[in-house]
């Protein structure tokens, strides 16, 4: 009888979380219920990082297909509604500075993109202009968290540091981070578009 008591309480207490709004991230939509198929075509990029488009584009389309709210399809014809990404611009600043040779310890990049979700008759659903996401990297060996999961993704190993000049660490660093602004704009750009708002 105790245990009946304890599973009865553990489904009754499912039942209010749910019942309060609370909900899987991805296991709703505010799209219209006839959207289910969403084409995303190659991402425009104004910015000067090359190959960049073809990074957030692949982002965009892992990002909308992991959830099954929406499919994410090959070709515009067999669309719902088509989603449209342009990368504004990428700015780099300094954000640490060793003092005394004042050479840069910590970057950070922002990169700004718009996006637009409209149905494949023209009706715009979803439009926003200015989405912003930033994500901060070491340019120097002597700031490298070697532990962190940032750095554990990335193609530089703690056994290479040694080796690498601090020009090249930076360059992998930011490699790396733009790698993950890519999954981070895709993953607000579906939350601002998809996602219900609880």
């Amino acid at each position: 009888m105790n245990m009946f008591v304890r599973i009865v309480a553990c489904c009754l207490g499912i039942v209010s979380l749910t019942s309060c709004g609370y909900t899987l991230r991805g296991s709703g939509s505010v799209l219209p219920a006839d959207v289910k198929n969403i084409y995303i075509p190659r991402v425009e990029n104004g910015s000067t990082e090359l190959g960049l488009a073809d990074v957030v584009t692949e982002a965009l389309r892992e990002e909308f297909d992991s959830y099954g709210t929406v499919a994410v399809v090959e070709k515009q014809g067999q669309a719902d509604a088509i989603l449209k990404v342009q990368i504004l611009d990428v700015r780099n600043t300094t954000s640490t500075v060793d003092p005394t040779t004042n050479t840069a310890l910590q970057m950070d990049t922002t990169m700004f993109i718009s996006g637009e979700l409209q149905r494949t008759t023209g009706q715009v659903l979803w439009r926003e202009n200015n989405i912003k996401v930033t994500k901060g990297y070491a340019a120097n060996q002597s700031v490298v968290v070697t532990t962190s999961p940032d750095f554990a993704s990335g193609s530089i190993s703690a056994t290479d540091l040694a080796s690498l000049s601090s020009r090249d660490i930076s360059r992998g660093q930011e490699a790396q981070a733009l790698n993950n602004l890519a999954a981070d704009a895709a993953r607000m750009v579906y939350d601002k578009s998809v996602a219900p708002d609880f």
